[in-house]
């Protein structure tokens, strides 16, 4: 396992395509370069954006990807007006990766958020640099959590989810396109808002990850009750950009970021923590009710916009690959993985993992596999999550299955596969299986050679003191730390 302890830093940037999409290179860089002035240029205007970004919401629980329990038909009328991605991911499964992945359209290392509460490179240009350079304004509301202000810019709204400030922004000047991104802390805990009293307990879906007692089943109330109040949120900002009149002109996407703090998400690289709904309505451009089964990850979403705008040659500097012209029904090269980063300081002690999915495997590299898992959030003795000090007391009653979900969650092995479409939930590890050698190989080898690309040093970057460089970092440019309000801090 020595390999997976550290890899060289290279400066390979090639992109892999799929084997079927495999044009010669100066090709692909003629074919994006025209693209962005082409394509977008056909419209007679440049299309607004409009990002809803939810906090710790996981996607399954949303009704137009299969929730059974929580009531979300703003967010389920908008994916029936548009398209669903049932294969869209994050990098990381925390709040600040998440987002600085999606504002820079570069992956963690490669921005410098490659921990939680860390900061981005200094120099690094985010979406408010580049659509600025197109005539956009670009505003946000809501929960910020991205620093240094040097490189997130942001005109930062007052009146989230829909009040006065969002509509003047909306409404400002007709004549200048807009990016806005409204982010809620709903479904992050405390899980304070919605109405958790509508939840009869005895009858929420559990997962298979979850031990069934009154403890876990009265803080799904609540969770599920922000999931609600998530969905109210978006109803009333889909109704304020419709009553603007903006509603034919924005290309609207909603994410439910990563997964949720109740165990096996967030704070992982397992699929229900890195694995984000997404959803994309453009009236008269989208196909309503359209699913897509394409891997795109949240770096692609910049890249996207850009060539939306008619700026699709900027994109060549950034990781993500547009999926505009897939968006509307063109053909267009996708990628053939998605990536996954987890670096655990400051959130406990190091336990890095890597992590690589095609179109039907997941596969997890756990860096140090002799180490312990921890959390301080979820392992605190009077934690608010709930679940891992409920799983102690069943686990010291004698209680098999808590026992299991705790050897789970501390040892893990080396290295994790699954056919990840058949098994959401992760429960069979085909790593060991000599069936799937060649599989493992293979997605091994194109994680090695990812992590290269970007210069990740692999269990190296886990550290405190490297987290402490970056912060130093951000510090020495002049930035200051801008966090939304609220109760969205971990």
């Amino acid at each position: 396992m020595d390999l997976l302890l550290a890899v060289k830093k290279g400066k390979n940037k090639q992109r892999i395509l799929p084997p079927m999409k495999q044009f010669p290179a100066k090709l692909i860089a003629v074919v994006f370069l025209l693209s962005g002035s082409f394509l977008a240029a056909s419209e007679n205007k440049q299309p607004n954006f409009l990002f809803i970004l939810a906090d710790d919401c996981t996607y399954n629980l949303l009704g137009c990807y299969g929730g059974q329990d929580a009531d979300t038909p703003h967010i389920d009328q908008l994916a029936e007006e548009g398209m669903r991605f049932t294969r869209a991911y994050s990098a990381m499964a925390m709040c600040a990766p998440f987002r600085a992945e999606l504002y820079t359209g570069l992956y963690p290392v490669n921005n410098g958020v490659a921990w939680n509460h860390s900061s981005a490179k200094p120099g690094t240009k985010s979406v408010c640099h580049y659509l600025k350079e197109q005539g956009y304004r670009v505003g946000i509301s809501g929960k910020v959590h991205a620093s240094p202000k040097s490189v997130f810019p942001f005109e930062v709204l007052k009146g989230f989810p829909a009040g006065d400030g969002i509509k003047e922004f909306m409404t400002r000047d007709e004549e200048q396109p807009f990016c806005l991104f409204l982010c809620s802390n709903n479904a992050h805990a405390a899980w304070t808002t919605g109405d958790a009293s509508k939840f009869d307990p005895s009858e929420i879906h559990l997962n298979p990850h979850q031990l069934d007692t009154p403890a876990i089943r009265e803080v799904m109330t609540r969770y599920l009750a922000e999931v609600e109040d998530l969905d109210r949120e978006t109803g009333e900002i889909l109704a304020l950009l419709d009553a603007t009149g903006n509603k034919d002109s924005t290309l609207t996407m909603f994410s439910s970021e990563q997964g949720w703090a109740l165990g096996f998400a967030k704070w992982s690289n397992w699929d229900l923590g890195v694995h984000t709904g997404l959803i994309a309505r453009w009236p008269g451009q989208i196909a309503e009710g359209s699913t897509s089964d394409a891997l795109v990850q949240m770096a692609d979403v910049l890249p996207t916009f850009l060539e939306a705008a008619g700026a699709g040659g900027v994109a060549q500097s950034l990781d993500g690959l547009s999926f505009y012209r897939h968006l509307i029904g063109k053909e267009q090269p996708l990628r053939e993985f998605v990536y996954g980063v987890h670096n655990n300081v400051p959130e406990g002690d190091p336990y890095p993992i890597r992590s690589i999915r095609d179109g039907k495997f997941h596969y997890l590299i756990n860096l140090t596999p002799d180490a312990s898992y921890g959390e301080k959030h979820i392992m605190a003795e009077d934690s608010r999550l709930i679940w891992w000090p409920d799983l102690k007391a069943a686990e010291a009653r004698g209680d098999d299955k808590a026992a299991a979900l705790l050897a789970r969650f501390h040892t893990r092995p080396g290295e994790e596969l699954y056919l990840v479409d058949e098994d959401q939930y992760e429960t069979e590890n085909l790593a060991s299986n000599p069936e799937y050698q060649e599989v493992k190989e293979r997605l091994h080898a194109e994680l090695m050679r990812w992590m290269d690309q970007q210069g990740d040093p692999g269990a190296a970057m886990d550290d405190p003191e490297v987290l402490e460089a970056n912060r130093a970092a951000a510090n020495e440019s002049g930035a200051t730390k801008k966090k939304g309000k609220g109760k969205g801090k971990n």
